[in-house]
């Protein structure tokens, strides 16, 4: 077998078990792994990878998984990824679902889930902050972020249709 399937399933693996609240947490974590540490994409990259994760159905943190696996490892990359970033979840997820269902009224139990809260949210907010620092490097490209947060905040537009709006400026500026 060679490396790259052991090395994406290993680390796909750790993404998946430190990986908790969902989606854009999980993303933070794959950087650094994809990123960071086996520079198997650049920022940039990733940031397409993601763009094209949001665009398809699914969890975001799958997608990308399965797009980072396939960028590197083809087919059976993508599906080493796939299975290697949901496997631990799932183990984990099944266990503590009966421990929960067991233990929920403990107060150790209760205390223990609400310290994770803090935890996720500076997870999601470190992806955000990875993701704003490559996307906000044109003054045009600033005006359009700052103006769909407007946007958004004050009228009752449809996400879909300001994505394709969005897609339209930024294609005409940056082609």
């Amino acid at each position: 077998m060679k490396v790259i399937y052991i090395r994406l399933f290993l680390d796909f693996a750790q993404i998946g078990a430190i990986s908790f609240g969902g989606g854009y947490s999980i993303l933070r974590v794959i950087i650094h792994y994809v990123v960071e540490i086996n520079k198997w994409l650049t920022l940039e990259q990733f940031n397409e990878i993601v763009a094209i994760s949001q665009s398809t159905p699914g969890p975001i943190g799958i997608n990308a998984a399965t797009f980072v696996g396939y960028k590197v490892g083809g087919l059976l990359g993508s599906i080493v990824a796939t299975l290697s970033v949901i496997l631990v979840p799932i183990i984990s997820s099944l266990t503590l679902y009966l421990f929960y269902k067991r233990h929920s009224d403990n107060k150790t139990v209760q205390n223990v889930i609400s310290k994770l809260k803090p935890v996720v949210l500076a997870m999601i907010a470190s992806a955000v902050f990875s993701f704003v620092k490559t996307s906000l490097g044109t003054p045009i490209a600033i005006a359009l972020n700052a103006l769909s947060v407007v946007i958004l905040m004050t009228t009752k537009i449809d996400v879909v249709t300001l994505l394709i709006l969005s897609g339209i400026i930024g294609y005409m500026f940056f082609r």
